[in-house]
């Protein structure tokens, strides 16, 4: 059996890992940041060695592994918004279920296997961004815009302006105040069209008095 130390530096090696994605995360402006990541994977770590060695010989360990795949799926169910038309954090439900399984890698004391598998979680959030990046310059882009109006601004307005920029209209919904309004906007926008284009546009439209961009 690892003596203390060993299982504690394995908890900081499941620490410091879970860091490194979850800063990425905190960079993004995600929920689940710095802080939950790392949580995360000193849980998990924790749970593996509690499970392998505080227990005995006799203990089957997977069978504690195989409740934390379980069990993660609720917090990284947490993490999944709607945000408007769209559904937002699908990647950071994702990285949660992926930092979990690097604090169950360090616990059975695969430190090459969990260090590969860091690497490899953040080049496909680093790396794979610049490339999603890259390609929506070349395609067809799906943007949510809000627009803060007054109470009388006539949606119509959006549609017609879709139409003559030649944008697909993915969503549109309205809501209205007292105040005044909100009208939410999900478009498709050519190839190589420049969100900030829209942006202005939209901005130029009688009744509008804001418009926000999800970038």
């Amino acid at each position: 059996m690892p003596s203390d130390l060993e299982l504690l530096a394995r908890l900081l090696l499941a620490a410091v890992l879970g860091g490194a994605i979850g800063a990425e995360r905190e960079l993004a402006d995600q929920p689940a940041g710095l802080r939950t990541h790392m949580l995360l994977t000193i849980g998990a770590c924790l749970f593996t060695l509690v499970s392998a060695y505080g227990f005995g010989g006799s203990t089957d360990p997977s069978r504690l592994a195989a409740q934390i795949v379980t069990g993660i799926g609720f917090l990284g169910g947490g993490a999944i918004l709607r945000h408007g038309l769209n559904i937002r954090g699908m990647t950071t439900a994702a990285s949660i279920w992926a930092t979990t399984s690097l604090g169950v890698t360090v616990g059975v004391g695969r430190y090459l296997l969990a260090a590969g598998a860091t690497v490899l979680v953040l080049a496909t959030l680093f790396g794979l961004r610049a490339l999603r990046d890259w390609l929506h310059r070349w395609s067809s882009s799906r943007e949510e815009f809000t627009l803060v109006t007054g109470v009388s601004f006539d949606v119509q307005r959006v549609v017609e302006l879709a139409r003559r920029e030649d944008i697909s209209v993915r969503g549109l919904d309205q809501e209205r105040g007292d105040g005044g309004g909100r009208v939410t906007l999900v478009a498709r926008l050519p190839a190589r069209y420049p969100a900030e284009r829209l942006v202005e546009a939209l901005t130029r439209l009688d009744g509008v008095r804001e418009v926000e961009w999800e970038r």
